[in-house]
């Protein structure tokens, strides 16, 4: 039995980098193109500008506006837009996406992923994420917007008990 010991233990550590292989960069290049990764970014930069024009028009509900003031804010939103689609580019985030695919996925989850993916399954996934995720974003809006007015109640409260023991 000592025998069979030694040669399991030595196995199992010369086999082991070879479970844990690091991810080559063309793989995760490979799995972000597959899964559309650089529409997600087009498509973030769209939602980006509409919150910000939900949020300009959540701001001013109920408000008169002046001429002034309307075209102050359609400034502010074509400069946000502006600079997003400057900034937030799938050139400058490719390379910091493969470093993190790189850094936390080995190349046999990657080489799953990429199987998946490829799979009619896989591909119905992708195309539905986007909906999923702004889906998910906006009931994460919603539940903070019901919460919100809880917790400044709350915050008030410590305000006022914290003014009181001083």
């Amino acid at each position: 039995m000592r025998k069979l010991i030694a040669p399991l233990i030595i196995a199992a550590t010369i086999s082991m980098p070879a479970f844990a292989q690091q991810a080559s960069k063309e793989s995760v290049k490979e799995l972000l193109k597959i899964t559309k990764s650089e529409q997600l970014i087009d498509q973030s930069n769209e939602y980006i500008y509409k919150f910000t024009a939900s949020s300009i028009e959540q701001a001013t509900q109920g408000q008169a506006i002046s001429a002034k003031q309307k075209k102050a804010i359609e400034n502010y939103s074509q400069n946000i837009a502006n600079i997003v689609k400057r900034d937030f580019t799938w050139e400058k985030l490719e390379p910091e996406m493969i470093k993190i695919y790189v850094e936390e996925f080995t190349q046999a989850e990657i080489n799953g992923m990429l199987e998946f993916y490829k799979t009619p399954v896989g591909q119905s996934t992708i195309d539905k994420m986007p909906i999923v995720m702004q889906k998910s974003m906006q009931l994460g809006y919603t539940q903070m917007n019901e919460l919100t007015p809880k917790i400044m109640q709350e915050t008030e409260k410590l305000a006022k008990e914290l003014k009181a023991k001083e």
